[in-house]
C-alpha cells in the first residue's frame, strides 16, 4: 500500500501509477507499506528509509520534472526491492 503526502494531484496520481507498475515489474510479493512525501528534499532528488518489516519512507523532491520524478520514484523502488531481498543497497544497480 502507498500513502502519499504533499505534491500536486498529478504527482500523487503518477506516484500511485508508478507504485503499481513497479510492484508488478519488480515482482514484489511481500506486503509493502510506503509512506511517500513529495516535498523539498535537501541535497538529493529522493531518499528512501527502510524501517523494517516491509515499512518504507520515500521522500521525493516536489520540483522535479515529470521525467525526473519517474526516474527518482523507480530508482527508490529498486532500493525497496534491495531491502526486501536482503541485498546490499547499490546505487549502481538502482540505475
Amino acid at each position: 500500500m502507498i500513502y502519499i503526502e504533499g505534491g500536486t494531484k498529478s504527482q500523487q496520481q503518477l506516484a500511485k501509477d508508478l507504485y503499481y507498475f513497479c510492484s508488478q515489474a519488480l515482482s514484489i510479493k511481500k506486503p509493502v507499506d510506503i509512506d511517500l512525501r513529495i516535498q523539498d528534499v535537501d541535497h538529493a532528488e529522493a531518499w528512501t528509509d527502510h524501517e523494517g518489516e516491509g515499512k518504507f519512507y520515500i521522500d521525493i523532491e516536489k520540483d522535479l520534472t515529470t521525467s525526473q520524478f519517474i526516474t527518482a520514484f523507480c530508482h527508490e523502488m529498486i532500493h525497496v526491492i534491495q531491502h526486501l531481498r536482503d541485498k546490499p543497497v547499490s546505487e549502481k544497480e538502482a540505475y
